[in-house]
């Protein structure tokens, strides 16, 4: 079984101090944020087993420089969200594709500090600010 957890788009990887990305997270002057869809897609990596490629819009390249610029970590910034992680064969991911009926746009209406560190199932949210 694949694990549950919350859909997102990764802005950012890894996070290496909570403060000082609290403190960008916090100096944002963003509002709600629409995301539009590329494609759907699917891969062998387990982080993008079933995906939604996201067209990588001003908002998006904004707030990944914000980080980039704060971090000296190298994050290729991809954006996507998944929807599956799981190892699965080719056949079963077109399969599950091939039935998914999505939107084509999303809004962002926050933007979160999420622990990945251990399984999936227990990465754990430590700090949101909502948009408005």
């Amino acid at each position: 079984m694949a694990p549950i957890f919350k859909p997102h788009c990764t802005i950012f990887s890894p996070i290496t101090d909570i403060n000082k990305t609290k403190i960008i997270v916090n100096q944002l002057d963003q509002k709600i944020f629409q995301v539009d869809i590329e494609e759907m897609g699917e891969s062998d990596d387990i982080w993008k087993t079933v995906f939604l490629k996201l067209v990588n819009n001003s908002t998006l390249k904004k707030i990944n420089a914000l980080f980039s610029q704060a971090f000296p970590e190298i994050y290729q910034f991809d954006p996507h969200i998944s929807l599956i992680y799981k190892k699965l064969d080719a056949k079963k991911r077109k399969s599950i594709i091939s039935k998914l009926d999505m939107k084509k746009s999303f809004a962002i209406d926050k933007i979160s500090i999420v622990c990945t560190s251990g399984s999936v199932e227990n990465w754990e949210t430590v700090y949101s600010k909502t948009l408005k």
